[in-house]
């Protein structure tokens, strides 16, 4: 599907607009095609989740739209803009003042993006002084006041430990501090609770869901957990081997799934009162397919139950702006 519209903020200017955005990343065997025409809007207050299984591109789409993909990766876009400003053709230093000053990023593993080496409190206060050119006083009081919002007691004696010295959901909480610390327009999550418990995973989504509420943040949201999508997305768009193939609202999607991938997402998660004890859950046969040189027609046609010739051409893209799928099915075959 080429476009995750939205259905509010009609006639505002979006937070973030992308539009067929692409990456490709050179091997010896030929180009590795990680993201193909990926395109979406993301409103003020609004969130977007992206789900898939691991390896589909969501996690490039959202280091493509940061601008750190890896050297060998190349990145190309019809239109790729942050609250209007172009971010295809920004310099080096223009994007270095844009990230994690407007747009901000919250990595999946905190251990590995916090710097060991230093205090929590230099990361903060470093942050906040080289984006804002504040001093060290009022940068260190932004810092406690900071850790505060995102529910860390005792935060002024927080800044004086290292981040092996907090447990998993402290680190994570100070990384979402870290990305709030200059109020950021545009706020991506790259599944923020993966590694963590049950407990703790509540505590970050419900944290996350009251901050954006209160700062009016344009959140992405990556994951690969349809729990997590029910309880704090607005849209939702299922990417499959580097596109997303179907978009709309969390109740479209989670209701009447229609393309044939998002249905099997659906059929592998259990419903509390449908779902029978001890019985089987339904699985997805197959395996993604290499995405290295030349694709044509649908990804999804070689573990797809309704897959037919005419899913080798071009995928006509269906529904509509508020629900939009691409598949040669009918709406009628495929709800």
């Amino acid at each position: 599907m080429s476009d995750v519209n939205q259905t509010r903020g009609v006639g505002q200017e979006p937070v973030l607009d992308v539009r067929n955005l692409n990456v490709h990343i050179q091997t010896p065997k030929g180009p590795l095609h990680a993201v193909r025409d990926v395109s979406f809007q993301v409103q003020r207050g609004e969130t977007l989740c992206l789900v898939g299984e691991s390896g589909c591109g969501k996690s490039m789409t959202s280091l493509a739209i940061m601008g750190l993909l890896p050297k060998v990766a190349r990145r190309s876009a019809q239109r790729l803009a942050l609250a209007g400003e172009d971010l295809m053709h920004v310099s080096a230093k223009q994007l270095n003042g844009l990230r994690g000053n407007r747009m901000a990023m919250i990595f999946q593993e905190p251990m590995t993006a916090l710097n060991p080496a230093y205090t929590i409190g230099e990361q903060l206060v470093e942050h906040y002084r080289h984006h804002r050119g504040a001093t060290q006083q009022q940068a260190t009081a932004r810092a406690v006041e900071l850790l505060e919002m995102v529910g860390i007691a005792s935060a002024r004696q927080r800044l004086g430990q290292y981040p092996h010295q907090l447990s998993g959901g402290l680190r994570q909480r100070v990384m979402i501090a870290i990305a709030l610390m200059c109020q950021p327009e545009l706020l991506i999550a790259d599944e923020p609770s993966t590694a963590l418990d049950v407990t703790i995973q509540a505590q970050i989504l419900r944290l996350l869901a009251d901050l954006q509420k209160e700062l009016g943040l344009a959140m992405v949201l990556i994951t690969h957990d349809l729990g997590v999508v029910a309880r704090i997305a607005d849209r939702v768009g299922v990417m499959y081997a580097g596109q997303v193939i179907e978009s709309g609202g969390v109740e479209q999607i989670f209701a009447s799934p229609q393309h044939p991938y998002s249905q099997g997402l659906m059929n592998c998660i259990p419903l509390p009162g449908r779902t029978v004890s001890g019985e089987r859950l339904g699985t997805i046969p197959g395996v993604v397919p290499s995405l290295i040189g030349d694709i044509t027609g649908c990804a999804f046609r070689d573990r797809c139950a309704h897959r037919s010739d005419a899913c080798a051409q071009s995928i006509p893209e269906r529904g509509s702006l508020q629900h939009g799928w691409s598949c040669v099915l009918s709406e009628g075959v495929a709800a």
